[in-house]
């Protein structure tokens, strides 16, 4: 029987294709399907860490009853014809719909039709029932690297490091994970094709073939890596937990580095600098640590890649004391496998759980009865009636604007404090 998801915490693989679109600077996203289901990603848009003044205006078919009774693909060629000409892009990613996909709009051949007149354009198949938006990013990145827009030049660049699974739209602090890892990666001599983001582009794109390494962050970029390593080579690795603080973020950067022979002198020059750094914040923290009593007892509510490394940070440099954890996002039964004795390691004595229902989620937070809650907007509810303080770390996030700040990495450890404080402060 089908079990009904209470207020899921994000869209829908729509929205994850369109927002992975819109964060590679010069592509183009165009929507085949009726108006309602880009207004809907538009909708979700500033909770999901997506901040544009001119809100998100992408090319559309916007298509009604006539088309989705007839089919649409006259609609769509129209429609490509004219995003070419008023939308300068280096890239057009056709996003399928539910209603184009369960019709039969041959949308591939409307998108080869565009290639044969010169115009580089693609497919994505990204249909709402696909998934969530993760399925969307997902989805994005195989079509390009399928599309032969990506070229094997033949020679690798030993310091160029594809940076896949941090998820536009997915996670409110997106730009600043990014940014923290390409921060990182070049502090031991890498540098990181970011692809999305304020410096990343169709350029970076068309190069992830040529990288020497792909560094997986979530699941979510572990299928776009296995199409780069099938068709151009390039190895993969991926983190088995996105760590936050140094100790941790030194223990990842040691492995990248081995994997892409970097000096380990290096490395361990740039981790002790990092940790010098934290320490010297934690060391001013701790008077204030003791005076407001900062120790609690949580509940946390993330996903699966955020799970095992805010738990062992809360719990290892915090000395806080697990309640709860929830992994709030749809995977595969021998993902949630993996994680459990990560979790249960880095959180020992706590429950977990895998719920993505607002309500079960609400109930079991209740029923722990922690001191202190990290999770969602969602989650202000049941913060409220227990009256603790609700830090609000995961996507949907409403209570500040989210632009370039990290929260895994050791600079995203001083923001996850800086976010404890102030919630417990306005408490």
């Amino acid at each position: 029987m089908a079990h009904p998801i209470e207020c899921p915490g994000e869209g829908c693989a729509l929205h994850g294709a369109i927002y992975a679109a819109l964060a590679v600077r010069g592509a183009i996203p165009i929507v085949h399907g009726p108006a309602g289901c880009g207004y809907q990603a538009a909708l979700a848009a500033p909770l999901a860490g997506w901040l544009d003044p001119g809100g998100i205006a992408v090319p559309s078919t916007n298509l009604y009853e006539k088309q989705v009774v007839f089919g649409g693909t006259a609609r769509l060629r129209e429609e490509i014809k004219n995003a070419v000409k008023v939308a300068d892009g280096a890239l057009y990613a056709v996003l399928s719909t539910c209603p184009t996909e369960m019709i039969g709009d041959d949308i591939p051949a409307m998108a080869k039709e565009a290639r044969a007149q010169g115009f580089p354009v693609i497919d994505v198949p990204s249909a709402g029932f696909r998934g969530a938006v993760r399925a969307g990013y997902v989805e994005f990145l195989k079509a390009v690297i399928g599309s032969g827009l990506v070229v094997d030049k033949g020679a690798r660049d030993q310091t160029l490091v594809n940076v896949f699974g941090l998820v536009p739209g997915a996670d409110a602090a997106w730009v600043g994970e990014i940014e923290e890892w390409s921060r990182l990666l070049a502090g031991i001599g890498l540098r990181a094709n970011e692809v999305f983001g304020p410096s990343g582009g169709v350029a970076d794109l068309r190069r992830v073939g040529d990288a020497a390494l792909t560094l997986v962050l979530s699941s979510a970029g572990r299928g776009p890596a296995e199409d780069i390593q099938q068709r151009f080579g390039v190895p993969w690795f991926e983190a088995s937990a996105l760590p936050v603080g140094a100790l941790a973020t030194a223990d990842l950067l040691r492995r990248i580095g081995d994997l892409a022979g970097r000096p380990r002198d290096d490395v361990e020059t740039f981790a002790a600098s990092e940790r010098e750094r934290e320490n010297w914040f934690l060391e001013r923290l701790s008077h204030a640590y003791h005076a407001l009593d900062l120790q609690r007892s949580f509940a946390l509510v993330t996903t699966g890649s955020r799970s095992a490394g805010l738990s062992a940070f809360l719990t290892g440099t915090l000395g806080w004391l697990p309640r709860l954890v929830v992994v709030a996002e749809p995977l595969a039964p021998d993902e949630k496998a993996r994680l459990v004795p990560e979790i249960e390691k880095a959180a020992p004595g706590a429950e977990v759980i895998f719920v993505e229902s607002a309500g079960e989620i609400a109930d079991a937070i209740a029923a722990a009865k922690p001191e202190i809650i990290l999770a969602r907007t969602i989650e202000a509810g049941v913060a409220s009636r227990l009256g603790v303080p609700l830090v609000q770390i995961s996507t949907p996030v409403s209570d500040r604007i989210v632009l370039d700040t990290p929260l895994s990495g050791s600079r995203g450890a001083l923001a996850l404090i800086e976010a404890i404080g102030g919630a417990i402060l306005r408490q």
